[in-house]
């Protein structure tokens, strides 16, 4: 049915009879356009034309949203592109694409560093060591929560500043001031932040879309660099002449977890998490070797068990519902975690320095050079990446070889600390 539009003529429309769902009433001066009403009283602005011999009927919108004036330039403006040849429901499809991908880059703009770096770690945790992950867990920890040991709330993480602001507004002055206002307090942990911070935006580099948010050379400018903490190699470590104050110290600790640990740690030169985890499942009385966790490599490496080493595990307790080696019934973890306090207090108590159990495994190393001890003969025992070429590609010296050298530096290591064997 075609009639002369008016407002007041298009809100008073009759609704579809005969039971249709639906009736279209058509405009005398604007060819193309109508107004569908249904059966629900609902009335749009329809225009209906042709483009390049097809029919094309696109919605304009309701009559209550849009003025019939509005309505009527509308269709002639989609008739103009019909007459162009231009079908207007592809320019619709165009727009709205547009808009959906605005939207998307309005929504992108407001992921924070923090989502980003939990995505982060949920993504690359089955490649890391636990104590590595506990780091990241560590240094994002927002704080304010009640102390499981002590009283008070503890302080937030390193990287806490950082994980609100949206990743597309880091900047080189935001790690900038970041660094320089962490770095005040405590400048380890702040150059560990850095680290742990770089190597994330460097993933978001192979991220479809944080690639697009951040600059992967954000962190790579020479005044960024400049504002991250510079530490001092630490180069603490027991000396031969302070073997047997050691061992004396050691032997007083009460708990036999802890001091076996830490004999090992000197005899062996492990990290701490690898060796603090160890399970039976690990350990071959038999053949005499220890299977032990290796960072760099990712897998479980061959050392030997040598013969105190051997006598210190055996006389070590086994827990009915534990394979850990040193197990706890304290700890979440089920082996133990801190033994710093009792270690420490027996070492003030000998009134010799505090030797970090870090700084066992470095002596470990140095008092091997007093056998003159091939230096690949250490790294390998200890897991240290080779250097040499030689090493890396050629020297992979069996367990009963490091066994020879490794006995030796247990014998005079002994012998210093005055232990009868």
């Amino acid at each position: 049915m075609k009639i002369k539009f008016t407002t007041s003529k298009v809100a008073k429309l009759d609704l579809p009879e005969n039971g249709k769902n639906q009736t279209f009433y058509w405009d005398l001066d604007t060819p193309g356009l109508s107004v569908r009403v249904t059966q629900n009283g609902n009335r749009s602005y329809i225009y209906q034309g042709r483009v390049t011999g097809k029919s094309v009927r696109i919605t304009i919108g309701d009559v209550n949203v849009w003025a019939l004036d509005d309505a009527r330039k509308e269709a002639r403006r989609l008739q103009q592109l019909c007459d162009q040849g231009i079908d207007p429901r592809r320019s619709k499809a165009e727009q709205d694409q547009k808009n959906d991908e605005h939207y998307q880059a309005k929504q992108n703009e407001r992921i924070t560093f923090g989502e980003v770096f939990a995505e982060y770690v949920d993504a690359n945790k089955h490649l890391w060591s636990n104590r590595h992950l506990r780091d990241h867990i560590e240094l994002s920890h927002r704080g304010g929560e009640e102390k499981v040991r002590g009283k008070g709330l503890t302080i937030p993480g390193a990287l806490s500043s950082l994980l609100d602001v949206p990743l597309v507004r880091i900047t080189s002055d935001t790690l900038i001031d970041w660094q320089t206002k962490e770095g005040q307090t405590r400048p380890g942990r702040a150059a560990l932040g850095f680290r742990i911070a770089r190597s994330c935006i460097n993933w978001c580099q192979e991220h479809e879309t944080y690639m697009h948010l951040i600059d992967a050379k954000v962190h790579q400018a020479k005044r960024v660099r400049r504002a991250v903490p510079v530490l001092k190699p630490v180069k603490n470590s027991v000396q031969r002449n302070q073997l047997k104050d050691w061992f004396n110290a050691v032997s007083d600790i009460q708990n036999i977890m802890h001091k076996t640990f830490l004999q090992i740690s000197i005899l062996c030169g492990p990290r701490s998490e690898s060796m603090r985890s160890l399970t039976y499942s690990q350990l071959d009385f038999k053949w005499k070797t220890i299977s032990i966790w290796d960072k760099v490599e990712q897998e479980d490496r061959i050392i030997p068990m040598t013969p105190y080493v051997e006598k210190l595990l055996r006389q070590l307790p086994r827990h009915p519902d534990s394979d850990f080696v040193f197990w706890s019934e304290q700890s979440q973890s089920g082996h133990i975690t801190d033994i710093r306090r009792s270690y420490y207090a027996a070492l003030e108590e000998k009134g010799l320095p505090k030797f970090t159990v870090h700084d066992l495994r470095r002596s470990f190393s140095n008092l091997a050079e007093w056998l003159e001890i091939p230096t690949g003969v250490v790294a390998q025992i200890m897991g240290h990446k080779p250097s040499a070429t030689a090493e890396k590609h050629y020297k992979d010296r069996p367990v009963d070889l490091l066994r020879l050298h490794h006995t030796k530096i247990e014998d005079w290591i002994l012998k210093e600390a005055g232990i009868e064997q």
